[in-house]
């Protein structure tokens, strides 16, 4: 059995899309020879399981960690926030370009979750966004294989080195998927809304100052009731008489069966990020028709398109086949499931191939 390292920043039963991608991402590969140890950060104070340690400020330096375990293949999952306060994470950094310089025969892959923050004078992401990208060219410098899960991101990464390849996987869903999906007119006249505290919060924001907006589409989409599916974040009891019922954390299990039976999710998140978002794998891995308000477009190639394989509220009134949309929708993770990435970091790992 091979033997790789993966460094996330947060891991099950730690509440975080990253750890639960690598998680799965390890599962996967164990099919293929390849068996994973956890390095995980002890920024966000993560609960140790079987199989995974600790390093960062409180515990032990990643440095001394990588010597002990002399491993020769390494993926990061990469979150500057994940690994250091404001997300300047200079000592994650030196650590893995020193590993690398130990011995050229040390392989490096990187997915790039997350690149940089960027914003508006007034907060702090404006500050930190030169020392960031900084940081970020140098992982993409020093990383033999480069992945991350949408075009926007591929283009910056690009642009850091001209030439240096970058891969596309598309984030899979953490809950699972399914082979086949009812149709829209056969399943529960349900609405969905999932994920961590920070994503609900931006979407309940949304809804609580356009609830006719919401209401208008849902309505029209015959939804009787919404689920709130994770951790509790606000009080909101209904959009206008929709009522809203939070349901609280559940297993992948439940969550997966809920999902193959509800009609429609909710979510609020930049178009040209979608293919990055663990809560639009997760319905799209189910069927279920995604609603995405969010106007906010940086990149006008977008795997993900108004009317193609989700839903805004500007193209109600042109007849859409709400089912062709999630049928698309599908079709989309179909193609960008775990097995695609497990496939392609098998091959470079035991083959060399690319």
């Amino acid at each position: 059995m091979k033997k790789i390292i993966q460094i996330v920043p947060t891991y099950p039963p730690n509440i975080g899309g990253i750890g639960h991608y690598a998680k799965l991402l390890a599962h996967q590969l164990i099919k293929e020879g390849i068996n994973s140890k956890f390095l995980v950060s002890d920024l966000c104070d993560c609960k140790i399981t079987n199989n995974v340690k600790l390093f960062g400020k409180k515990t032990l330096k990643l440095s001394n960690l990588l010597e002990n375990y002399n491993s020769k293949e390494i993926i990061l999952h990469f979150s500057g926030y994940g690994f250091a306060t404001r997300g300047l994470c200079f000592e994650l950094i030196k650590s893995i370009k020193d590993w690398k310089q130990r011995d050229k025969k040390n392989r490096l892959i990187t997915i790039f979750h997350e690149i940089y923050a960027t914003g508006p004078i007034y907060r702090t992401s404006f500050w930190t966004y030169f020392p960031q990208k900084y940081l970020a060219k140098n992982l993409f410098k020093s990383s033999d294989i480069s992945v991350t899960n949408n075009k926007e991101n591929q283009l910056i990464l690009s642009s850091f080195e001209k030439g240096k390849k970058v891969k596309i996987f598309s984030t899979f869903s953490n809950i699972g998927q399914i082979n086949y999906y009812k149709n829209l007119n056969k399943r529960k006249e349900i609405a969905i809304i999932f994920g961590g505290s920070f994503q609900k919060k931006i979407l309940y924001d949304d809804i609580f100052l356009n609830q006719k907006r919401y209401y208008n589409l849902l309505s029209e989409l015959s939804i009787k009731r919404i689920l709130d599916v994770g951790p509790k974040v606000v009080n909101l009891k209904k959009i206008i008489n929709i009522p809203i019922k939070a349901i609280g954390i559940k297993s992948k299990k439940f969550i997966s069966n809920l999902f193959s039976k509800a009609k429609v999710g909710l979510i609020f998140y930049p178009i040209s990020q979608m293919p990055k978002s663990g809560i639009v794998a997760a319905y799209a891995a189910h069927g279920i028709l995604i609603v995405n308000f969010c106007e906010k477009k940086i990149y006008n190639d977008n795997e993900f398109i108004n009317g193609l394989n989700f839903v805004n509220d500007n193209l109600t009134k042109k007849n859409l086949c709400y089912q062709k949309i999630a049928d698309k929708s599908f079709t989309f993770y179909k193609k960008n499931n775990v097995n695609n990435i497990t496939d392609f970091i098998a091959n470079y790992l035991k083959n060399n191939i690319v």
